[in-house]
């Protein structure tokens, strides 16, 4: 649902599917990874369609720290592993603040200027 309604919304950018990519990456971590998947549990979703697009997601906490895993030979991911690679690759930064017990809130800036991806690969926690 969020994919589709993030398509809609950033629809004759020519990033739509990018974006949506993007949040369908975010919004899945969050129900897969964090209490945001239990029953009764919830995320929050922000968009901002401008220049550069803002996408976030909120979740409920209860998971790591989001990492994106590197694809050098020797550090490749491990099972899964490689959506936050990719949405690294989609937008012009991520990050992320909050915590465990608390909750995260992972972003991307996705540039609508260009028309495709040109951001460099993180090896990194996404924490700031």
């Amino acid at each position: 649902m969020a994919r589709q309604l993030t398509a809609a919304l950033f629809a004759g950018t020519s990033r739509e599917e990018e974006v949506a990519v993007v949040v369908a990456e975010l919004a899945s971590n969050a129900v897969l990874h964090t209490r945001s998947g239990y029953q009764g549990g919830w995320f929050g979703l922000e968009v901002t369609l401008q220049d550069v697009a803002y996408i976030a997601v909120t979740d409920l906490g209860g998971g790591c720290i989001p990492t994106i895993r590197s694809e050098q030979p020797g550090c490749e991911p491990r099972v899964n592993g490689r959506g936050l690679l990719m949405v690294s690759r989609l937008a012009l930064s991520v990050g992320i603040h909050g915590s465990p017990d608390n909750g995260h809130t992972v972003w991307a800036d996705v540039d609508l200027r260009s028309k495709t991806a040109t951001a460099p690969v993180q090896d990194t926690p996404l924490a700031s």
